[in-house]
């Protein structure tokens, strides 16, 4: 399920446009009366707040939507019924504002509605296309159920409204009023089936009754989790109608994996998922009639215009077609592909066998006991929808009989995970709460549903072991004054010299005396070359080989073995390896035993040599006394990681130094020690001068876009580095202005915080390179659908040591160039050496190929941190966080480009037509106000008790209370004249008696 917000009088003309026309199904009911009309059902109303429509009167769920109805919610946000406005009627809105600098922009509008869009999974949707008439029916039949089953499900536990002073009390809902259209295909003319449910922005709330917006921020948390819910239910739906079983898929850039119908072939789900390569192929096919008719390689900019001839080409016709038209056009398709382009084999589904309906109670525990591990694992701090979301991802693979019957196995799973859990939320209080401000599960309402804060006794022990370590002057040092000494020299490896600032925090850190320091440095500060001045000091008092690396990933383990000229590993590699030292050292000492009282002989030597190899081994994943263990790219870095490696840092009496930027991108796993630790110090050492632009502006802007401060984004618009546009649009302009500085003989980069535009770009990067004869036609095809031939720039995705290579092997995040295909689907990949002129080829199997390799033209932000090129091209949408962006913006020392999409949408698949742009100044600020950082259990927990003590809530708070006090005095003000009135009018004699 995907979420837009959709603006007074957008997406109406596109779901009306969508519908049949009545006189073609006329007469008739169910998918039957539109399987020969042109285009989709008329839209039907769904919700329990339709009730109160019409000063009660109500309309029916389930009865068609007319258009002068829809107008009136979307356009008008007015009662369906009776045209009356449902609350504050909103503002006319502006089409531009001018701010405070006296520029133009595109204003914001009002929130009209939400479109909830419901897509079936690609192999219920491909079942469904290739279905008989029948078999259809059902399962749009059960697509709609589930969708019903979770709307009902939101209306009890997720829509809410808020009243007070901002929105200090969190209000119950009557119910929506929602308005559902189902469509049966993508944008690419695909089988797709998935419903578009409008839900109004306007509710009643349960209270009083009075229209309220929606709670927008408690629905966009719930998104997930209310996906993973429909998907559940939908397939709980066809097991018991249709007996289908069901089969984890994973996925190639996600760790959950999908749940796909049992039989459905791969093949046929992905000949239905290929968009891009309809387009890329299109193109060839453009670019090689280009150069027979011309006789030449056509221009960038006409590459870019053939580009979206074909894109145009490839598209489907604009008019709706039949679902008649496009079931004969999919069996053909798949018929082709798979053979089977029947509906028998989609009858026979049904063969492969139900599974287990419901759960026991150990199960229970079980599946608690993972969701706990899973949420705490991703996440420092989580709430009850980050837990509801992973309990219904946990019993994904068993069957229920009904949605009521999971809903209550998932919370029961959430309910033992939280109360396992550790409350980092202030208790609500509620016993000094009137009953009006509780909930009927005895929470506060002056707090939403899934407002509170939690974390696990794993996370918070490691992040209090920090802190101390933190504050603990027991660590080895280097005196201040051979500190200085030692940086008074050229670095021993470079020849360079440091500046002012880095001479200051590398002495800070060496001679400090903290057992746990950090070293904070802005991008393009000069972190490398400073890590190499602390490696200098340090050496010079406790010799070679006292100093020790490691990183978050492998490639930024060479990043560090490069700058400070010291072998480094990736810290899961050296806490794995330090895991098993005891293990060696029980070895060592049998092997000690044993060589003890042998003689002489071979199989002593045998002994001895084996005595050897397990020392060095044991050496290397040792510390010893007066060790410094630099962990760099440390806000990358998880929690766990961090507190194993200084506990045994500790032990060994070694110093560790974590190097980072808590403004960056944070860890895949739970993170925000790292900041925790700068925050926690009034000194923490920082590079305060940025050197890697070759802009003097650029420097200062960075540093005011670290901060989020919002005139960063004119500063970089007045430069112009931002261009705006829909999506289309400005990757063909970041991908041509990319195009133009490779052909120049610039090192560049093209990046976006997401993995599917990362593969648009690679893909269009490749289809270039393949019409100019830089890449040959033929090519392997990897697990996740990517192409790749000889002369591709390739990326490795995961890191394996029984592939050497000079110098190491193969690790995830090294590019390389294809230089051979073998038939069996392995390749031969070359980069170039650490000396000029050297190169390293590897052989990779078949195996490697395709499982964890892919095209490397393009990054996304995780993967760029840590790079520097000369220029960068960043895609940028209203999703992109603050870190993301800040990597993305500072790669480049020449040149830093922002793409911004201002026509983004969540599901270009079931995107609606002519998006309303926004303006791409707003988008970046938007994007500065959004976090992604990780903030840490403890930080969290500070935060919580001064929000819920701040003045401000606790006023908002009083006030409602003192409303409801009011409320409640005028009522029985009324009930006592109401009473006195009847009294009265009991003891008055009527007329008939006088």
């Amino acid at each position: 399920m995907s979420i837009r917000r959709m603006t007074l009088g957008a997406g109406y003309a596109y779901l009306m446009s969508s519908v049949a026309r009545a006189d073609e199904a006329r007469g008739v009911s169910g998918l039957t009366a539109y399987y020969a009309a042109t285009g989709t059902p008329p839209g039907r109303f769904l919700g329990a707040g339709l009730a109160g429509l019409g000063q009660g009167e109500g309309i029916a769920p389930g009865s068609p939507v007319r258009e002068e109805q829809l107008w009136r919610m979307l356009g008008m946000l007015q009662d369906s019924l009776t045209g009356e406005p449902l609350g504050r009627a909103p503002r006319p809105d502006r089409t531009q504002l001018i701010d405070a600098n006296g520029r133009v922009r595109k204003a914001s509008k009002t929130v009209a509605g939400f479109d909830l869009t419901f897509s079936a999974p690609k192999s219920v949707s491909v079942a469904w296309a290739l279905a008989d008439d029948a078999l259809r029916e059902q399962i749009h039949a059960a697509h709609r159920a589930a969708i019903e089953d979770v709307i009902a499900y939101a209306e009890r536990q997720v829509f809410a409204t808020r009243t007070g002073a901002g929105g200090v009390v969190s209000q119950d809902v009557r119910g929506v009023i929602a308005a559902a259209f189902d469509h049966w295909d993508s944008r690419a003319g695909d089988p797709q089936l998935h419903t578009h449910v409008v839900v109004l922005n306007r509710v009643q709330a349960a209270s009083d009754g009075g229209w309220r917006t929606l709670d927008s921020k408690a629905l966009f948390r719930a998104t997930v989790g209310l996906s993973e819910l429909y998907n559940a239910v939908l397939a709980d739906r066809l097991t018991a109608d249709l007996g289908w079983a069901w089969e984890p898929r994973t996925r190639a850039r996600s760790a959950a994996p999908t749940w796909e119908v049992a039989g459905v072939p791969k093949p046929l789900t992905d000949e239905f998922s290929q968009r891009a390569h309809q387009i890329e192929t299109a193109t060839e096919e453009l670019v090689c009639g280009f150069v027979a008719s011309h006789g030449r390689r056509p221009t960038t900019d006409e590459v870019l215009r053939l580009r979206q001839q074909a894109t145009l080409s490839t598209r489907p016709e604009k008019e709706r077609r039949s679902l008649h038209d496009l079931v004969t056009g999919w069996r053909v398709r798949a018929e082709k592909v798979a053979g089977r382009g029947g509906p028998e084999w989609v009858a026979g589904l049904s063969s492969l066998g139900a599974q287990t309906v419901g759960i026991r109670h150990a199960g229970v525990g079980a599946a608690a006991q993972r969701t706990l591990e899973a949420v705490g694992s991703k996440r420092s701090v989580f709430n009850r929808a980050n837990v509801f979301a992973e309990a219904v991802r946990q019993l994904h693979g068993h069957r229920f009989a009904t949605a009521n019957e999971r809903v209550a196995a998932v919370e029961d799973v959430t309910g033992l995970v939280l109360d396992a859990a550790v409350r980092l939320t202030p208790d609500d209080g509620v016993e000094h709460l009137p009953p009006e401000m509780i909930r009927d599960d005895g929470s506060s309402r002056f707090r939403a549903r899934d407002g509170v804060s939690f974390t696990t006794t794993e996370t918070l022990a490691a992040e209090e072991a920090l802190l101390d370590a933190g504050r603990a002057l027991d660590g080895p040092l280097v005196d201040d004054v051979l500190a200085q000494a030692a940086l008074a020299a050229p670095l021993p490896e470079s020849g360079e010299r440091l500046g002012e600032d880095q001479a200051t925090a590398v002495v800070a850190v060496v001679s400090c005396g903290r057992a746990l320091d950090v070293l904070v440095g802005a991008a393009g500060t000069g972190k490398s070359t400073a890590m190499a001045a602390v490696r200098a000091a340090w050496e010079s008092v406790y010799g070679a080989g006292s100093v020790v690396g490691l990183a978050p990933s492998a490639t930024a383990a060479d990043v560090l073995a490069d700058a400070v000229g010291i072998p480094t590993e990736n810290t899961t590699k050296w806490l794995l390896e330090h895991a098993r030292q005891p293990d060696r050292q029980a070895q060592l000492d049998r092997l000690d035993t044993r060589l003890r009282y042998a003689a002489p002989s071979l199989r002593t030597r045998a002994l001895q040599r084996t005595r050897d190899r397990i020392a060095a081994e044991h050496r290397r994943w040792s510390l010893r006394p007066g060790q410094l263990v630099i962990v760099d790219e440390a806000s990358m870095a998880s929690t766990t990681d961090l507190h194993r490696i200084t506990t045994e840092a500790r032990a060994a009496h070694a110093k560790v130094l974590l190097v980072g930027d808590p403004h960056q991108v944070s860890p895949v796993q739970a993170g925000g020690a790292f900041a925790l630790l700068v925050a926690d110090r009034t000194d923490a050492p920082e590079l305060g001068v940025v050197r890697r632009f070759r802009h003097e502006w650029e420097r200062d802007a960075s540093l005011q876009l670290r901060a989020g401060r919002r005139t960063s984004i004119d500063t970089y618009q007045q430069h112009g580095r931002i261009t705006g546009g829909p999506r289309e649009e400005i990757l063909d302009r970041l991908y041509a202005a990319w195009k133009a500085d490779i052909d120049a003989g610039r090192t560049a980069v093209m990046v976006a915080a997401d993995a599917a535009t990362v593969a648009e770009l690679n893909a269009r990067a490749r289809a270039d390179r393949i019409a100019s004869g830089a890449v040959a036609d033929s090519t392997v095809v990897t697990a996740a659908g990517t192409r790749i031939g000889v002369g591709d720039l390739v990326v490795t995705r995961r890191n394996n040591r029984d592939l050497a290579v000079p110098g190491g092997w193969v690790k995830n995040g090294d590019t390389w160039t294809i230089t051979a295909l073998g038939d069996d689907g392995s390749a031969t990949l070359t980069r170039p050496g650490r000396s000029a002129g050297e190169a390293v080829t590897v052989a990779l199997p078949a195996s490697y190929v395709a499982e964890h390799l892919d095209l490397g033209y393009a990054s996304t932000a995780h993967r760029a941190q840590g790079r520097t090129v000369d220029t960068a091209h960043a895609y940028v949408t209203a999703t992109t966080a603050r870190e993301p962006l800040y990597v993305m913006a500072t790669r480049g020392r020449e040149a830093n480009q922002l793409y911004v999409d201002t026509t983004y949408d969540p599901d270009p698949g079931t995107a609606h037509d002519n998006l309303p742009e926004t303006d791409p100044v707003a988008v970046l600020r938007g994007a500065l106000a959004n976090t992604s950082a990780d903030t840490s259990a403890l930080q969290t927990l500070a935060n919580e008790a001064s929000a819920d003590a701040s003045p401000a809530r606790l006023d908002a708070q009083g006030a409602a209370l003192l409303a409801m006090a009011r409320e409640r005095r005028a009522a029985l003000l009324v009930d006592a004249s109401f009473t006195q009135h009847d009294l009265r009018a009991a003891s008055t004699p009527t007329r008939g008696h006088l």
